[in-house]
């Protein structure tokens, strides 16, 4: 996960992959309705438009090919790509009416996706080229036009580079990833003649009908629908346990920020200390971060908003398209009557209380555990849903603003993963704004690393650093020790 600003591409031919005449492309409304992630996006993309906000709605990817592209290849291996996934058939158009309108999908005829080569000549500084990729991609992944992705390459005779976004409605990070593997086979199946043989994907628009009929089916009086509630009431909102130094209703310029939390070996010996105690990977990286924001913080209750993936049948898992849904997650890190120095929340909602003792890293690990084990049971239920439910709740700060959140994700899983190094391959991330620190735990085959983005002030400067250094303290130690002992705050 690069930030675009920060790359440095070598010299070389810039060349774009387009669809000639693509605003022109005959279109027709689809039946199938938005994702709600989907819908949500589009209202929050609007509102910051409206409001004059910087956003860079785009999900990225760069690889390297060896020696000089085949443009002809990569525009054939484009078109059989984009056929493959019928989201990037799609747009979206805001008809007017009361609440904003309605927001409906259009459908573009297989027949317009005709990817041709164009060459903008060479380029020989660095920033140019980035300067030019950041353009291409902020204009040409609007989800209110067709095609919603872009293609560029810098051609090179030893080694060529390829950039592909598109617009966050038609993918999330692991779909950007598999753009890779697809992608190249693609490519290297025209260069050689022969055709790709590659699993079947099905339909994300398949997926968003599925969903919306599913979530038809809650009601107010939903089990479900009441669980979040019972998140929502038992404590404050969501948000970085730390001072960011940001006023209510105010957005900030986006920083970012990776840090390596761990190596192979202490990666592995981390998760072997999670399985000693029944829980999972992902339960002992939430532990560690309510142990980072209990030492810091004082907060005695964990609250967060994770990130889980909705690919829950095989035919999503090669799928292109947003396949993500948040679920609250809640539990105690430090006994109710402990003193802090701050944090003044409760364990009101939990499934686990701690006894008036000192929690050891056990306590902790069950917690998590068992929290995230119930937060996954609601996988299928949008908070945006059970706002439509419940009149006056409001799961957003504002329109355009980006709810906090907690990601883990084990990339090792993802095809052609062992290769991402030696191709060079990375996500790319854009410019924006920011009020809020969402965070990215990856695990990969050689580390484990953090990815956060955070407003530019002064306080969040200081504290975003600090507490991603106590974080990787807090894992290191429980890798190395098998064990973990709690410091009071402020220590």
């Amino acid at each position: 996960m690069t930030p675009l600003l920060e790359l440095s591409p070598a010299p070389g031919e810039l060349v774009r992959f387009q669809v000639p005449g693509a605003d022109e492309a005959p279109s027709a409304v689809s039946p199938a309705p938005l994702s709600y992630v989907q819908e949500n996006h589009v209202r929050r993309l609007l509102a910051n438009r409206a409001a004059g906000r910087a956003q860079s709605a785009w999900v990225g990817i760069m690889y390297d090919v060896p020696g000089r592209l085949d443009t002809d290849a990569m525009a054939a291996a484009l078109n059989r790509w984009v056929l493959r996934h019928p989201t990037l058939l799609t747009w979206f158009s805001l008809q007017e009416g009361e609440d904003g309108g309605e927001i409906v999908r259009r459908v573009v005829d297989p027949s317009a996706v005709a990817v041709e080569a164009a060459s903008l000549g060479p380029y020989d500084s660095p920033d140019a080229i980035r300067d030019w990729l950041l353009e291409l991609f902020d204009t040409g992944t609007d989800p209110l036009n067709w095609p919603p992705f872009v293609v560029g390459s810098v051609v090179r005779d030893d080694v060529s580079t390829v950039y592909y976004a598109v617009d966050h409605c038609h993918s999330d990070g692991l779909s950007a990833l598999l753009v890779f593997s697809e992608l190249r086979a693609l490519y290297e199946a025209e260069v050689a003649g022969t055709v790709a043989e590659l699993p079947p994907a099905g339909s994300y628009v398949d997926f968003c009908a599925l969903e919306r009929e599913r979530s038809a089916l809650l009601t107010a009086d939903s089990p479900e629908v009441h669980r979040w509630l019972e998140f929502f009431r038992a404590g404050p909102p969501p948000t970085f346990p730390l001072d960011l130094g940001t006023e209510p209703g105010a957005t900030y310029p986006k920083l970012s920020l990776s840090v390596d939390l761990l190596d192979a070996a202490e990666t592995d010996a981390f998760a072997k200390v999670c399985r000693t105690h029944g829980a999972g990977f992902s339960a002992g990286v939430l532990g560690a971060l309510g142990i980072s924001g209990y030492e810091l913080g004082g907060h005695r209750t964990y609250r967060a908003l994770s990130v889980v993936h909705t690919r829950d049948e095989p035919r999503w898992l090669l799928s292109q398209g947003w396949f993500i849904n948040l679920v609250p997650v809640q539990f105690p890190v430090a006994p109710a009557g402990t003193e802090a120095t701050a944090g003044t929340e409760t364990t009101a909602g939990t499934e686990a209380t701690l006894a008036d003792t000192e929690p050891t890293l056990a306590d902790i690990l069950a917690g998590a555990r068992a929290a995230f084990a119930r937060a996954r049971e609601l996988a299928g239920v949008s908070p945006v849903r059970v706002a439509e439910l419940v009149p006056g709740l409001a799961v957003q700060p504002g329109a355009g603003a980006v709810l906090p959140m907690v990601s883990y994700i084990d990339l090792r899983h993802a095809p052609g993963s062992k290769d991402w190094a030696e191709a060079n391959c990375h996500g790319l991330a854009g410019p924006g704004t920011s009020t809020d620190v969402p965070i990215w735990v990856n695990r990969l085959w050689d580390r484990t690393y953090v990815k956060v983005t955070y407003p530019d002030t002064a306080a969040a400067r200081e504290n975003v650093p600090r507490f991603l250094e106590r974080l990787r303290d807090v894992l290191r130690e429980i890798a190395r020790s098998g064990e973990y002992r709690v410091r009071a705050t402020g220590d």
